[in-house]
């Protein structure tokens, strides 16, 4: 019952491991994600995620490549904590990109990318935050930005963004909350070399996303600022000219990656059902410019992520479809589509597909597996070549540590078929100790990613010969919106079953030990680890981290309400319904599995009291538990010295219990 702050047992083994993977990294682009090719096809922007020491969170910064000699160099030399968003001007003389200055203040810049200098314009926005940009035909930038104190998402942690006077705040003051709306988002036109700034959509509307093209503006908003006010956006289209705005698209579920040809004559955005904001793997709906109703453009079996205009007739595609990624062009005046990559390989990206468009075909992308560090790469008509390597010595020296994937399939007790990964390890033998890997989301998807950056905790538990399964089931992406839906309504429920049955299989196969099963999540992967131990005692231990265990308290304390409202198919907390009989603290006592819960002290999507609840629930009825809150972290485990404890702490536990 005590309670002490201590590092995990085992840290010291576990940070070494660590330590070898990032230390040979340091100051070199670790992932890319975000292309973006110049007009003349001649160069490209990425953004690499990089560190430039052990400790801390990785930090990101844009490079350049030289497609026709293969060269590549930083876009600046001074060396920003963290740069993204890099865009071409529409001459390529210029690119316009996000910065955070030395004082920790994010703010837009603007660069002569010839020759890589420290020179270079930097245009504050006051009271807002920069997230996003594009250049306008005329010149001006269009910047999406964030008022201090706005929420974050689930992608990039939780917790909020600083505001005015937080720097000032003595440690004692309390944090204080009301019911007034602040935090909003939205969109100015800025003028490189004259610092003129202008709002262009009026309060009241927030933005989260937008696309450009001539005189229009298309953007995903809302008519509130919270994270929870995502999940009900629509489609506007605005005249930058004549201020003239109109509603394209009010839809069912979640939009996405809004996009305008270049002649403005056409609209497309993604809508599918999600979890959380910026993963949405759904549909491609098309509208004309003229008004009129939107229509499905059909993209093989794909359930897309984002979308990029190369010209006016050819958008280019990217998501996923069963266990592959795939990158299609459709040719929107011939109804045909090109299949640029088909493979199980993931892109790189952050948290989805991405790829960009070249002027000449094909696109450009960054390719990468389990047991690949990854390349940059371009793709055209399912054929890839390699244009520079990202690994380093000391992802070559996991690739020797960590196990083999491979795909596996089974059948549901209802004849569903489901699907996953397993990686089995190099040390030990059949039948493995293995760890039930549950996904986050429930919309996302185990895909063969390389584990060397935000995967290094199951990197650590592969090399200690432990097999991870990591399955698919109902509610994940790549197998159609049909699919996805299964979990609305039945949060909790058939899902269970898909996971149980999968180990099921993998005993029958001689891969799991019966004997020697564990489970471990993060989100609703944590959630899941609670509830599915209420279910059966087959489990000899489980790790649930940022859990969701107690559907009421989470609604009226999590910044994301919305999300229950919408997976339980409940309008609301009421007595008995699913918010009782969904919440694994109120079936505790029915969990005879030892489980260690993990939580950030500034998760507010699912704070940390739902793991207080469920630990406290568990030592009432007797079972073995333990509690670990990370003090400076989020949603998830993302500081390299937090993720090596989350890493020691798991694989203690496992040990302990696993045998």
């Amino acid at each position: 019952m005590g309670q002490r702050r201590q590092r995990a047992p085992g840290y010291e083994g576990a940070w070494e491991f660590f330590r070898r993977v990032l230390e040979p990294g340091l100051d070199l682009p670790l992932a890319a994600t975000d292309f973006q090719v110049a007009p003349d096809g001649r160069r490209a922007l990425w953004t690499a995620e990089t560190r430039h020491q052990l400790a801390g969170r990785a930090g990101s910064r844009i490079y350049l490549t030289d497609l026709d000699n293969r060269g590549t160099r930083p876009l600046i030399v001074d060396p920003l904590p963290a740069q993204y968003g890099g865009r071409w001007s529409p001459a390529g003389d210029r690119v316009g990109f996000i910065a955070t200055l030395h004082s920790g203040q994010p703010a837009l810049h603007v660069v002569d990318p010839n020759p890589p200098s420290r020179s270079y314009e930097v245009l504050a926005l006051s009271g807002f935050m920069p997230e996003a940009l594009e250049w306008a035909a005329d010149g001006t930038i269009l910047v999406l930005a964030a008022e201090e104190g706005a929420e974050m998402g689930v992608t990039a942690g939780s917790g909020q963004l600083p505001a005015a006077g937080d720097e000032e705040a003595e440690p004692w003051w309390p944090e204080v909350r009301s019911g007034g709306l602040g935090g909003w988002r939205t969109v100015f036109a800025v003028t490189p070399g004259g610092g003129n700034i202008r709002r262009l959509l009026p309060e009241g509307i927030n933005v989260w996303e937008f696309g450009v093209a001539g005189e229009l503006l298309l953007a995903v908003v809302s008519d509130r600022p919270t994270e929870g006010d995502w999940t009900h956006s629509r489609l506007e289209l605005l005249n930058l000219q004549s201020g003239e705005r109109r509603v394209v698209h009010r839809p069912r579920r979640q939009l996405r990656s809004p996009v305008i040809s270049p002649d403005g004559s056409r609209l497309a955005v993604v809508e599918g059902l999600a979890s959380d904001r910026g993963i949405v793997y759904g549909d491609i709906l098309e509208f004309p410019t003229s008004g009129g109703p939107g229509r499905v453009l059909p993209c093989a079996g794909t359930d897309v992520s984002y979308l990029r205009f190369r010209d006016r007739s050819h958008l280019l595609a990217t998501g996923v479809r069963r266990q592959e990624t795939v990158v299609a062009e459709l040719d929107l005046d011939r109804g045909a589509v090109a299949i640029h990559l088909q493979d199980v390989v993931t892109t790189s990206g952050r948290f989805t597909p991405d790829a960009a468009p070249h002027p000449e075909g094909g696109a450009l992308l960054a390719l990468e597996s389990w047991g690949s560090p990854p390349i940059l790469a371009r793709a055209e008509l399912g054929r890839a070549s390699e244009i520079a390597s990202l690994s380093h010595p000391g992802f070559e020296w996991l690739r020797g540590q960590i196990g083999t994937v491979r795909e596996v399939s089974w059948s549901a007790p209802d004849g569903l078929e489901i699907s996953g990964l397993l990686v089995e390890p190099r040390q030990g033998s059949r039948p493995y100790p293995t760890i039930l890997a549950v996904h986050g989301g429930p919309v996302g998807r185990w895909e063969s990613e390389w584990p060397g950056r935000d995967l290094l905790h199951y990197a650590y538990l592969s090399a200690r010969g432990f097999a991870l399964f990591m399955p698919n089931p109902r509610g994940s992406c790549g197998r159609g919106q049909d699919f996805l839906e299964l979990e609305v309504g039945d949060y909790g429920g058939a899902e269970v079953q898909d996971h149980l049955s999968g180990l099921d299989h993998l005993v029958a196969e001689g891969v799991a030990d019966p004997r020697r099963l564990g489970v471990l999540g993060v989100s609703h992967g944590g959630y899941m680890a609670c509830w599915i131990t209420t279910k059966t005692d087959r489990f000899a231990a489980a790790v649930a981290g940022s859990p969701v265990t107690d559907w009421y308290s989470q609604h009226f304390s999590s910044n994301i309400p919305e999300f229950d409202a919408q997976f339980l198919g409940a309008d609301g907390p009421g007595p008995g319904g699913p918010y009782f009989e969904r919440s694994p603290v109120f079936f505790a006592g029915r969990s005879r599995t030892p489980t260690l819960l993990t939580a950030g002290q500034l998760d507010r999507c699912t704070p940390p009291g739902q793991a207080v609840e469920f630990h406290e629930a568990l030592l009432a009825s007797g079972v073995e538990t333990e509690l670990a809150l990370y003090p400076e972290e989020g949603h998830g485990v993302r500081d390299a010295l937090a993720l090596a404890d989350f890493a020691a702490r798991s694989c203690a536990w496992f040990d302990r219990w696993m045998g």
